[in-house]
């Protein structure tokens, strides 16, 4: 007897199952990072910048060398193009008889109602004084800013995911610690319910601890809801669904060994802020000395063939080459003027550029502070984790031997999840203290 084979849908189904059984692999922030770049709106629009910008060199190159036009026109007119010549000097000299047979003027067409002409010229800047050299300058230059400005976009987009992937470490530990918390309060409550029946505790004590116990799941509570936030964040950014799963791994970041100034040094020289701001003044530069060169000569050579459908012309082709020289000897300060605002402009991104300088050197000194103060307090935050633990180990036991009342008892829990809260809190504010500086010295 043969066995049936089995339905595609039943496999399909085993086959989801499985896969659903499956664990998870927890995503790193490297991965995080990856898949941010990958679907940030923002960073595709700094590179669609830097690619406009790729273009405009090439159209600055391209001025430089040979262009080729070509233009015809047709034209109705109302009446034929005529001129007139006075023959009078001709018959002057004529006999009477013949002088009288000879006409005064002569009326001959130039072309006919319907004139069609075309042509086709090639023409080569051959001295512009540096002008288009400039122009190639300033858009090399202008596309090196836009290079800066998609790194600096991708390094504050990493700064982003970091942090919201910090949030969500943060909201896992909130929501463990405030787990915890309410374990250790429904077993004190079951202690006490059991003392209460037989007769050892008040009421009250029943009370207390149910007030408690409502307390702790409030904090649950609060804790989930933040947690489905902070993944929504972080899912936002890395271009997943709101509400998709989000299993991370834990981070492990070193302290920072190096001193401020050698720290200080490298953000000078990496951060993609500074060389922007040099980049776009580099390209201001080169576009004032263009914009001088305007006012130089400007020579140029050409070559071009005319074509005249006149049917009163012996030939209706004519060729040309030629030199073809401009200079505006005085144009009333409009060169210089433009120049100067443009120097200006130039002038106004080094004053922010120094002024860039400064903050970025703040900037890596809150993070060196950020970081030895989250470091002490997570060292603080280990051992007074060990004594709330001990104190509260102690507490319950006096508390079962009649020696502490109730008040020590969820005084000691309290203390146990704040000391637990302040560790994690301490832990993540020292891995994101670790994170900005590397963004402050332009290493993320």
């Amino acid at each position: 007897m043969t066995r049936s084979p089995m339905p595609l849908c039943r496999m399909a189904l085993l086959v989801a199952g499985f896969a659903a059984a499956m664990p998870v692999a927890a995503e790193t922030l490297q991965d995080a990072w990856q898949r941010a770049e990958n679907a940030s709106r923002s960073l595709k629009a700094e590179t669609l910048r830097a690619e406009a910008a790729a273009r405009g060199i090439e159209a600055a190159e391209a001025a430089a060398g040979p262009q080729v036009s070509a233009s015809a026109q047709w034209q109705k007119l109302d009446r034929e193009v005529r001129a007139v010549m006075d023959t009078s000097a001709l018959s002057a000299a004529m006999p009477a008889p013949v002088k009288a047979l000879f006409p005064g003027r002569i009326e001959t067409p130039l072309t006919n109602d319907h004139p069609f002409n075309a042509e086709v010229k090639v023409t080569l800047p051959v001295y512009t004084a540096g002008r288009l050299d400039r122009l190639a300058g300033a858009a090399r230059e202008a596309e090196r800013a836009t290079r800066h400005g998609v790194e600096r976009a991708r390094q504050d987009l990493r700064l982003d995911v970091a942090e919201a992937y910090v949030n969500v470490l943060r909201a896992n530990e909130a929501v463990s610690v405030a787990t915890l918390y309410l374990s250790t309060l429904e077993a004190y409550r079951r202690d006490v319910g059991n003392y209460y029946r037989r007769g050892l505790v008040s009421r009250g004590d029943v009370s207390g601890a149910d007030v408690s116990v409502a307390e702790a799941r409030q904090r649950l509570i609060a804790a989930r809801e933040a947690r489905v936030v902070a993944c929504a964040a972080f899912n936002r950014l890395t271009g997943r669904a709101l509400d998709a799963s989000v299993t991370l791994t834990m981070l492990d970041l070193p302290r920072e060994t190096r001193r401020f100034p050698e720290l200080a040094a490298l953000a000078l020289q990496r951060r993609p802020e500074l060389s922007q701001l040099q980049s776009m003044q580099a390209a201001l530069a080169e576009e004032a000395r263009g914009v001088k060169a305007e006012a130089m000569p400007q020579m140029g050579v050409f070559a071009s063939y005319t074509y005249l459908d006149n049917p009163y012309l012996a030939r209706k082709g004519v060729g040309a080459v030629g030199v073809g020289v401009k200079w505006d000897v005085f144009d009333s300060g409009l060169v210089r003027a433009r120049a100067g605002g443009v120097e200006r402009r130039a002038a106004a991104l080094s004053e922010q550029r120094d002024d860039a300088a400064t903050l970025i050197q703040l900037d890596v000194q809150r993070g060196v502070s950020q970081e030895a103060d989250a470091a002490e307090r997570l060292n603080v935050a280990r051992a007074a984790l060990e004594s709330a633990q001990t104190w509260q180990d102690i507490t319950l036991d006096r508390y079962h031997n009649g020696l502490a009342n109730q008040t020590e008892v969820l005084m000691a829990a309290a203390k146990k999840a704040d000391s637990q809260k302040n560790l994690y809190n301490a832990r993540f504010d020292h891995a994101l203290a670790i994170l900005r500086l590397k963004r402050a010295i332009g290493e993320l």
